[in-house]
């Protein structure tokens, strides 16, 4: 049992735990807790069980002691960094004021003034949200506004939704739909799956699906907007009721300068709702507060999550346009109402959380952190790990702080090391970055999103500890040179 500290609400936070108590910890982690996406082998296997017990700016520490650089900021969310009091102490007021309201009745203040917020911060007229408890929520929700929207405005056959392949909007239905999640399941979910629902190839000039060889996102083919026309004129452009996407996925597959405004281009010919999932790439990610900014296009609908409460509460919203919100606004009966409720939407507590991360990011310029670091990041990654490195393939990055490298076994082909993210390269890769300090994943792909409040010593760090993980790495599956 774990031994109580008299000293503290929350009994179980102390600064030390006995090898007992970690023990106990982990046996009970192993058989009631549900880890996610580990097999239960991962876990049990020695230092298979990680237990995390503080954070600090842009530092974790485990159970044991253990302090490690946290180079995905939780999952791209944790923008102001770890442990923030400023957001402790305005939660704790607001839960001792109005700790809930029922969001199918009324509002809060708090709700309306971050509503309000983000309307100022968003591109193009994205004036309402529709607040919910995460991002596979809101792309749920995102989806069915689409649908409604074209519904009420005439188009009642607009029911089909246009997605890119390979690319995750979350584990629910409707998101395992229209991105990746449950379509490496080898069948399992394929029942589950939403009908009406195509996929048209992404941008990704390192590995373009159209054959072309040597491009950059300087010279794309700009295949991936054709596709994209060709798909809507196929199915029926009366059919077609949106088209989601990432701005950038994992920093990875960064698009040439006239994709997103073509795409943008195609949505408006054909009246088709064009969905900016901004779950990951919003608040600051890209240095701009949202990924579409970096192209100068608004999207009519914008889902968010993550990052908007700096990762001390869950959180997701849709943002709609002015345009949309008024569709709804004029349409007399219940289909003026949108058909959609969530118990937790729009929680007050929430809601202060995110209008206090907000007030921080801005007050310390973190956007624009961001963009400075996010280019140190790249140059030190391209100039320090791809130059040295022969199994380092591609650097995607230089748009914030969102990395995505991409290590192959021969950098000629692009044949990536075999056994895919479980293999026995992907867990010697990791096992070793974190025994050098460094939180992330590794394997066929390194993913780097910090906090936004990093530095470039820190940076300094990551990368010296990538760099030297790698020349190991490279000693134990040596890459094909010739």
């Amino acid at each position: 049992m774990v031994t109580p500290n008299p000293d503290k609400s929350a009994w179980w936070i102390k600064d030390d735990y006995s090898r007992e108590e970690i023990d106990q910890l982990v046996q009970w982690g192993i058989e009631h807790f549900w880890t996610q996406n580990h097999q239960m082998a991962d876990l049990v296997a020695p230092g298979g069980y990680n237990i995390m017990v503080r954070g600090e700016d842009c530092y974790v520490y485990d159970i044991e002691g253990n302090k490690y650089i946290d180079a995905m900021a939780g999952l791209f969310l944790k923008s102001i960094g770890h442990g923030h009091p400023e957001v402790a102490s305005a939660v704790a007021e607001q839960m001792s004021t109005l700790a809930y309201t029922n969001s199918g009745a009324y509002s809060s203040v708090p709700g309306i003034l971050l509503s309000k917020k983000l309307s100022e911060l968003a591109t193009g007229d994205l004036n309402r949200t529709f607040f919910c408890g995460g991002g596979s929520e809101a792309v749920d929700i995102a989806m069915k506004m689409a649908r409604q929207y074209q519904h009420i405005s005439g188009n009642t056959q607009k029911t089909k939704i246009i997605s890119r392949r390979g690319q995750y909007h979350g584990s629910s239905r409707g998101p395992m739909s229209v991105g990746s999640g449950g379509r490496r399941a080898s069948g399992i979910f394929d029942t589950m799956m939403m009908a009406g629902v195509m996929q048209v190839d992404p941008p990704y000039c390192y590995r373009c699906p159209w054959g072309f060889e040597d491009r950059t996102n300087r010279d794309c083919c700009m295949q991936s907007p054709r596709s994209l026309e060709n798909i809507i004129k196929g199915e029926g452009p009366e059919t077609i009721a949106a088209f989601i996407a990432t701005p950038i996925p994992s920093g990875a597959q960064i698009p040439a300068d006239d994709y997103w405004p073509a795409v943008r281009e195609l949505c408006d010919k054909y009246e088709i709702v064009l969905i900016a999932d901004e779950i990951i790439c919003g608040f600051g990610r890209l240095g701009t507060w949202f990924g579409m900014q970096r192209f100068g296009v608004a999207p009519d609908i914008m889902t968010i999550a993550k990052a908007l409460t700096g990762g001390e509460l869950p959180v997701g919203g849709v943002m709609a346009t002015k345009q949309i919100a008024e569709t709804f606004d004029n349409t007399e009966g219940k289909a003026g109402a949108f058909q959609h409720g969530v118990t937790y939407g729009g929680h007050p507590v929430v809601m202060t959380a995110a209008l206090k991360s907000l007030e921080i990011m801005e007050r310390d310029n973190l956007v624009e952190n961001s963009d400075k670091m996010g280019q140190y990041l790249y140059e030190q990654a391209m100039s320090v790990l791809q130059e040295n490195h022969p199994s380092v393939g591609f650097v995607g990055g230089g748009l914030g702080l969102l990395m995505s490298i991409e290590m192959v076994k021969n950098r000629k082909t692009k044949e990536p090391y075999p056994g895919g993210p479980n293999g026995e390269y992907a867990t010697t890769f990791t096992n070793k970055i974190r025994g050098y300090g460094l939180a992330t994943r590794a394997g066929d792909s390194i993913t780097l999103s910090p906090p936004l409040t990093i530095t470039k010593e820190i940076i300094d760090d990551i990368i010296g500890i990538l760099d030297m993980s790698m020349t190991e790495m490279e000693q134990e599956f040596p890459p094909d040179v010739a």
